[in-house]
């Protein structure tokens, strides 16, 4: 089974909210740079407000060519964005293990941004 996923696949896990995975998808599959940029973006957004997960996104980030400030003005900017369209819910507060305590989306960016160094991904 060498073949490559098909399109059926992507559309799948594009519906099913794996952007992680639809990303990695549209790149084997060629499809148009924009195209993927765009899954791979909404992986990151899933990965740091959904997930909250810190080494998670930044290894996304990484391995998706973002650098820090990229990152920051990308999260800054879809949750400004988030907050104007009334979808505030990935913007609220969460329990935040590294802290023990309820961060909400910005108290959790500002926090792993601080931490950026001090994350190690493998």
């Amino acid at each position: 089974m060498n073949e490559k996923p098909g399109r059926d696949e992507l559309r799948a896990e594009v519906e099913g909210g794996n952007f992680e995975r639809a990303a990695s998808l549209a790149a084997s599959l060629d499809l148009p740079e924009e195209e993927v940029q765009d899954l791979r973006l909404k992986a990151l957004w899933q990965m740091s407000a959904v997930y909250r997960n810190a080494v998670g996104t930044k290894r996304l980030a990484q391995e998706y060519g973002v650098d820090k400030e990229e990152l920051r003005e990308f999260l800054e900017k879809s949750g400004e964005k988030k907050r104007r369209e009334g979808n505030s819910k990935p913007l609220g507060a969460c329990y935040d293990l590294s802290t023990g305590r309820y961060l909400s989306f910005e108290e959790w960016m500002d926090n792993f941004l601080k931490n950026w160094d001090k994350l190690t991904v493998s």
